[in-house]
């Protein structure tokens, strides 16, 4: 981990599961982004009290609908051929995040709060005029309130059926940090910036002024070498940062997401002129 704490854990080979024998539906929602925000300006114009949590090994709370063998683990096997039925979900199953996500909207459901019919990870519970929120993506958690003591006993209900992390004020929330102030809120994502800069190896580079040179299309990049590296990871990366704080560059990183395919040496260097636009001291 971060913090240096050795930490192991036992996976599935849910590689090689089979559909309609150990797994069969796999899809579970996560928040949208538009639904976030929404809930955001929520807090702000209602100044109602924020709190962010994340479930430690949400996975392994999960139910299982269908029967699912696995072999002994490594260094723990007895030298015959039994197998282990799982009891619960685990991770490395295709099905867990599916079961997490019934796991807690049964929870949900038992401490009367009603999923929106917009979003389905968001839950909202009102009782004598107190209004709670929670916000779920996958294992983190956005809890916001009118009355601060309503947000702690619902902060209770969640700690004492899962276990958690401590909760903390919203200050930041799935990498993106959240600045409030009386009239406004900010949304920036700078810590994950600078991640990508060091990843990249783009760190010491000027920053521009704008992602691209203007009128700039696919078909201007495509005549070039054929470039070999992580092209589609900082497509990807990119991509979620136009979609969560930095719009504007959303144009410029769909026009080279065209190139994934074959990607060029000259593509590889429009995207890092994008990353470069988001550069925080620009």
């Amino acid at each position: 981990k971060r913090d240096g704490k050795y930490k192991a854990r036992l996976v599935a080979r849910g590689f090689i599961q089979k559909e309609g024998v150990d797994y069969t539906e796999t899809f579970s929602p996560v928040i949208s982004m538009p639904s976030l925000r929404l809930v955001l300006v929520l807090i702000l114009q209602e100044n109602l009290h924020s709190y962010v949590m994340d479930v430690k090994t949400a996975f392994l709370n999960g139910d299982l609908d269908e029967v699912v063998y696995i072999s002994q683990p490594q260094g723990y096997d007895d030298g015959t051929r039994k197998v282990c039925k799982l009891n619960k979900s685990l991770y490395g199953l295709k099905q867990a995040p599916r079961q997490w996500f019934h796991k807690f909207q049964q929870f949900m459901n038992k401490v009367k709060f009603k999923q929106s019919t917009s979003d389905p990870c968001i839950f909202i519970r009102k009782e004598k005029g107190r209004k709670v929120i929670i916000c779920l993506y996958v294992d983190d958690l956005l809890i916001a309130g009118s009355d601060p003591d309503e947000v702690k006993t619902v902060i209770n209900l969640l700690q004492n059926e899962f276990e958690m992390s401590k909760s903390a004020p919203a200050t930041e929330f799935l990498g993106i940090r959240l600045v409030f102030t009386p009239t406004e809120l900010k949304l920036d994502q700078e810590e994950y910036i600078d991640k990508m800069l060091k990843r990249f190896n783009v760190s010491d580079c000027k920053p521009c002024s704008t992602p691209l040179e203007p009128k700039c299309t696919s078909a201007d990049f495509a005549n070039s070498e054929l470039f070999e590296g992580p092209f589609r990871e900082l497509i990807g990366s990119l991509l979620y940062l136009a979609v969560t704080t930095r719009p504007d560059i959303l144009f410029s990183v769909n026009c080279l997401s065209q190139l994934q395919e074959k990607p060029t040496v000259a593509a590889w260097t429009g995207l890092k002129r994008i990353l470069l636009k988001v550069y925080k001291r620009y």
